[in-house]
């Protein structure tokens, strides 16, 4: 008969030890980048900014046809005559008549009455009135048409001296 069987058996399997309890550790983990989101989303960003440069263009174009059209309206209009409420051009040949046939007139009454002493008053009123003409040349007018007025009164005055002194007997 048998005994008792060993306490320990050499062809007995182990019994399987219990795993040592568990520690806790926190592992950061980075999620996954996906690089289908990634380019997509640098190509939504091309698109967005080629839209833009678009509209940018579109609106450069628009500004650029506007600034040619005023252009070619300015250089249109009118034929070749003054604008914006100034003197036309009829009026300042006009005047620019008066002012050669009143200075042809001036320099006559110089050279015949140089001992006058009308001449000196009429060479001291053109002498007067050249200095005003200088210093309204250097001064800027804001006001053409005034400016005009006022020379035309002026040459009125110098016209009616030099008559006045034409029509004076020469001793």
């Amino acid at each position: 008969m048998s005994g008792p069987p060993p306490p320990d058996r050499p062809t007995e399997r182990l019994q399987p030890t219990p795993p040592p309890p568990p520690i806790y550790e926190e592992r950061v983990v980075t999620p996954a980048v996906d690089s289908n989101a990634v380019l997509l989303r640098i190509e939504d960003s091309i698109g967005s900014l080629r839209t833009g440069l678009m509209i940018v263009g579109v609106i450069a174009v628009a500004a650029l046809g506007v600034a040619i059209y005023a252009l070619m309206q300015d250089d249109d209009g009118g034929g070749g005559g003054s604008r914006n409420g100034l003197a036309s051009d009829s009026r300042v040949s006009r005047l620019d008549d008066r002012i050669d046939r009143i200075s042809r007139q001036v320099q006559d009454l110089r050279s015949g009455a140089g001992a006058d002493t009308g001449g000196d008053a009429v060479e001291d009123r053109v002498a007067a009135l050249e200095r005003t003409v200088e210093t309204l040349a250097d001064r800027p007018s804001t006001d053409p048409q005034q400016a005009i007025d006022q020379l035309s009164g002026r040459i009125d005055d110098l016209a009616q001296d030099v008559e006045a002194l034409q029509a004076q007997p020469t001793p």
